[in-house]
Formats: C-alpha cells, sequence, structure tokens
C-alpha cells in the first residue's frame, strides 16, 4: 500500500511540474501585463504543447490504472480463494461440534433424612452446545473428563491450530483445551464426596491405554465452562454473520 501512495504521488508531482514550468516560461517570455497583446501564434503552439503534455500523462495515468486494476483482480482472486477455504474450514468446524453428542453424568451430593450427604445421579445426552449451554454447572465443584486426551472426548478440537481457521475462533477453541496428560486423575475416593460432572461420548479408545478409563479434571470452576461453550458458540455464529450467513442452526 506504501508503495502504491508514494507513486501516486510522485505522478501527481511529475503531472503538475510537467504543466507549471511551460507555463511560467511562457509568462516570463511572452507575458508582460494584463492589458499586453498576445501573440496568437505562440498561444497557440504553447496550446499545442501543453496538450501533448496532457496526452501524454493521460496515457500514463491510464497504463497505471491497468496495473492498478490488474493486481487488484489477482489480490482479489486470491482472497477470494482464500475465504472459500476458510468457509470450509468454519463449516467443517460447526458441523463436527453440532454433530457431536456429549453425556454428562451428573453427580450431587445431597442431604439424606438421616442428615448424612449421599450422591444423586442424573445423566443426559445431547449436543456438544445443548450440553454446554443447556445446564448450569455452577452449583458442582468440579467438571471431569474420562482419559488424559482431552481431543478423544472432544474431537473438534484439533482444529485450534489450523492455520486458515479464523483467530477468533481457535483462541475460543484453546480455552476449551487442557493438556491432561500433564496432570495427574483425580481418585474415586475423593469424587465420592463431591459434587462434580463427568462428561464423555461414546467412542472406542485403544485398549493399551491405561489411561482411557481414568477421570481427570477438566473445569475446576464448573461455570466457566458455560461461559467459555457461549463464547465458542458466538465467535462462530459472528464469523458467519460478518459473510452475510445468518440464522444458524448451531
Amino acid at each position: 500500500m506504501r508503495k502504491i501512495n508514494l507513486i501516486l504521488i510522485l505522478s501527481c508531482f511529475l503531472i503538475g511540474f510537467s504543466l507549471i514550468v511551460p507555463l511560467l516560461f511562457w509568462i516570463k517570455d511572452y507575458f508582460i501585463s494584463i492589458n499586453s497583446p498576445i501573440n496568437s501564434t505562440v498561444l497557440s503552439e504553447f496550446a499545442s504543447f501543453q496538450g501533448l503534455i496532457i496526452a501524454f500523462w493521460g496515457l500514463i495515468i491510464n497504463a497505471i490504472l491497468v496495473f492498478l486494476a490488474y493486481k487488484a483482480f489477482k489480490n482479489f482472486d486470491v482472497k477470494k480463494q482464500f475465504h472459500n477455504k476458510q468457509l470450509e474450514i468454519v463449516s467443517e468446524l460447526a458441523t463436527s461440534i453440532s454433530s457431536l453428542e456429549i453425556s454428562n453424568m451428573m453427580y450431587e451430593m445431597t442431604p439424606s433424612p438421616s442428615g448424612k450427604e449421599h450422591q444423586i445421579i442424573t445423566g443426559f445426552t445431547f449436543s456438544f452446545f445443548e450440553i454446554g449451554l443447556g445446564f448450569n454447572y455452577s452449583k458442582f465443584d468440579l467438571i471431569c473428563v474420562r482419559g488424559n486426551n482431552i481431543e478423544n472426548t472432544f474431537p473438534f478440537l484439533k482444529f485450534k491450530n489450523h492455520p486458515l481457521l479464523p483467530k477468533s475462533i481457535s483462541n475460543e477453541l484453546k480455552k476449551l483445551y487442557r493438556p491432561l496428560q500433564y496432570s495427574f486423575s483425580v481418585s474415586k475416593e475423593d469424587l465420592k464426596t463431591r459434587s462434580y460432572v463427568l462428561l464423555y461420548h461414546d467412542k472406542k479408545v485403544d485398549s493399551d491405554d491405561l489411561s482411557a478409563g481414568w477421570t481427570y479434571a477438566f473445569y475446576k470452576n464448573p461455570s466457566d465452562f458455560n461461559k467459555d461453550v457461549a463464547s465458542l458458540r458466538k465467535s462462530i455464529i459472528e464469523w458467519y454473520k460478518e459473510y452475510g450467513a445468518d440464522n444458524l442452526n448451531i
């Protein structure tokens, strides 16, 4: 952009210079005062010379405009291809999220008639956004997942580092990503006395993976999970809206 601006400024300077200098010479040599007679032959020659300069610069300007139009067309084509590819990636991500069925087993500590607390278990299976937005997890102490690879539970997180994924959406995916392989699993004894949510979906895992059945802490502040899922959904919808796509079913 700076290079184009420099070319335009330099061209305007040269055009102005080539028109003003002959005029100054004509005034100096032939134009004495406002009342002095003007030699029509000299004036005609001056006008013809100025017309030649104007025609020359008109040709140069047209050539510059054609060049800029060609560059703009090439850039437009590249940008169009890029946006089409980006649209494919975002659509693939949105489809992966919307088609993913997640179960939430909710273990809630509740007082019994005898005064002792015991766990009441309820569970549902819905799409990811329904599980993430349809329940209030603030009353729980912890959200857990099975296995130490978070992408086994949420496969769409593999898109987080895709080079064509819009940065705004990538940042939201990274909020959900947890490198659980560097964490300690939560003991079953500890979970027996806590209100927690276990998120999982039916997926075959490697039978040689000893950690596949282990439970890992996913969100230590469960209400943040609601916020991050809502923020992810909003970022996808807003990105689509920028390209004229409304009324999305996600």
